[in-house]
């Protein structure tokens, strides 16, 4: 049984990970040196405990006033509205369109108000799609922009997209080059990244004692995402009559949502910022590009150069394959009985609007999201993995697939994946 996803870090650095708890180096040096490195000595880089964390220093430093509005990519994880809430501030959402799950520009126009401040776009699954008008019209109308590039990770050498106010990386436990942990955050404005290091400083240190259960936890479940082994532990939660995605999810989840704010006001560790800091030095980036590979390969076979209709420019670094699907239950019980374990959405909802804004529903993200199957493609899987896989989408009632236009409609077509 192929796993949805593999656990991205090499058993060095698990194994390395242990002798990180030696007292070499203070926290403080080690914070520099990590944010030093990433930042190329440009001096705009701070490491937060997790995205969420950076994201709550962010908006402390901000210190909007209550009442006012975040606009957020529609698609997300429900903390980040959570977050702004508990800043007294307003989630809004923004629908989106195309396979590239981008900003519907129509639908963001629509929603900012004289009390909008900031714009939240979230690059989902590794797509990173063209944001030059997206910018061009949140400048207009003096919008911060900030980037949730928690999926979006591909390379060392990229930190964001130059012309927003703020990029926010994420190393949590399932991301790409994960350091079981952590966040990089650039910012735009000095004074805010001034502001929020004093801010951080004086937040408690994350405790580290529970850090080897953690190394260890996670050495078990990369043993686990191994072909014979899942193949076992999947048969076992079937025969105990577990729900799979559920058991998952507790495996890798981060936070709990009780206290959520408590436990993101911490310190990263020195332990977790020296494995962020040898990931992103030590990084294969054949890793990201065999994984491209792999997608194309899914495309190729799929013929979807047939179906292409979204600019071949975009650029994807692939953290999973969005498959759209009328079935997608149906499909994901069809894959998994022939060794594939695919899911759809994971922990990802669709904002709803706040009461007094109905109108702001969204439509074409929530049908996006509802049609998604998100089909791995991973490196450690095979060319014949791959095309086995594909054989399986196509034999599966095919008449039932079809795409998303850049507008959101949808017409019937044979095997049409979303071509990135």
């Amino acid at each position: 049984m192929w796993a949805r996803l593999r656990l991205d870090i090499q058993w060095f650095h698990l194994i390395r990970g242990i002798f990180d708890f030696l007292p070499f180096g203070t926290r403080s040096k080690t914070q520099k040196k990590l944010e030093d490195y990433w930042s190329l000595q440009q001096d705009d880089v701070l490491a937060c405990l997790s995205l969420r964390s950076g994201f709550d220093l962010y908006l402390q430093a901000l210190e909007l006033p209550a009442g006012s509005e975040v606009l957020f990519s529609s698609i997300t994880i429900s903390d980040m509205p959570r977050i702004a809430e508990a800043h007294g501030l307003v989630p809004i959402p923004v629908d989106l369109s195309g396979c590239n799950f981008q900003l519907d520009l129509a639908s963001l126009e629509n929603a900012i108000t004289a009390k909008s401040k900031v714009l939240v776009v979230a690059y989902l699954f590794g797509a990173r799609p063209d944001l030059s008008q997206i910018i061009k019209l949140a400048r207009e109308r003096d919008l911060l922009i900030v980037e949730d590039c928690a999926q979006a990770w591909h390379t060392p050498d990229w930190r964001g997209n130059a012309d927003v106010d703020a990029t926010f990386f994420s190393f949590g436990n399932i991301k790409t080059a994960t350091a079981l942990g952590g966040s990089l955050c650039r910012i735009g404005h000095q004074e805010i990244l001034d502001q929020m290091r004093e801010l951080q400083e004086k937040q408690p240190v994350q405790v580290t004692w529970n850090r080897p259960v953690k190394l260890i936890k996670y050495a078990m479940l990369k043993i686990l995402s191994t072909r014979v082994v899942y193949y076992f532990f999947c048969q076992l939660c079937r025969f105990r009559g577990r729900d799979l995605d559920v058991v998952l999810r507790g495996f890798t989840k981060g936070f709990s949502e009780s206290d959520l704010l408590f436990r993101l006001r911490k310190r990263p560790s020195c332990v977790m910022m020296r494995m962020m800091y040898r990931g992103l030095k030590t990084y294969d980036t054949q890793r990201i590009e065999q994984r491209i590979q792999n997608a194309h390969q899914i495309i190729e076979h799929l013929e979807l150069q047939k179906v292409e209709y979204e600019p071949s420019e975009n650029s994807h670094s692939y953290w999973l394959f969005p498959y759209f699907c009328s079935a997608p239950d149906q499909l994901v019980l069809h894959l998994r009985q022939h060794g594939f374990d695919t899911t759809q959405r994971g922990r990802m909802e669709v904002l709803s609007p706040p009461d007094e804004r109905p109108n702001l529903i969204c439509p074409q993200a929530t049908e996006l999201l509802n049609q998604t199957v998100l089909l791995p493609c991973y490196p450690e899987m095979s060319d014949s993995a791959i095309n086995q896989m594909c054989d399986l989408i196509i034999q599966f009632n095919p008449q039932q697939s079809f795409i998303h236009d850049s507008t959101g409609d949808t017409s019937k077509s044979k095997n049409a994946l979303c071509k990135q």
